[in-house]
């Protein structure tokens, strides 16, 4: 079963300018990755400083297997210290 992840970053005024482009950079290094399906970089629609990544994968294994090596990335790093918290998220299956 397909799964989606959800990476929820809260940026402040003074981070987005750096935020935004590391946001669309962690998505963009999905694609190659062993279960991928797609990924989506959302901006709150009433907040610009609130972005989310989603990320779809063929199944919740391969999900885990690569955020979990993922979260050791030197953009994840940049992004937890430019948050109050780090990224917030989970893995979740999509239900009918």
């Amino acid at each position: 079963m397909s799964v989606k992840s959800f990476f929820d970053f809260k940026f402040s005024a003074d981070t987005i300018g750096e935020g935004l482009p590391l946001a669309q950079s962690i998505g963009n290094d999905m694609p190659p990755l062993d279960g991928y399906i797609g990924h989506e970089v959302i901006r709150d629609a009433t907040d610009a400083n609130h972005l989310m990544v989603n990320t779809h994968w063929t199944d919740q294994q391969k999900a885990e297997a690569v955020l979990t090596k993922y979260n050791e990335d030197a953009k994840i790093k940049r992004a937890k210290e430019l948050l109050k918290d780090g990224p917030t998220g989970f893995i979740g299956e999509i239900l009918d």
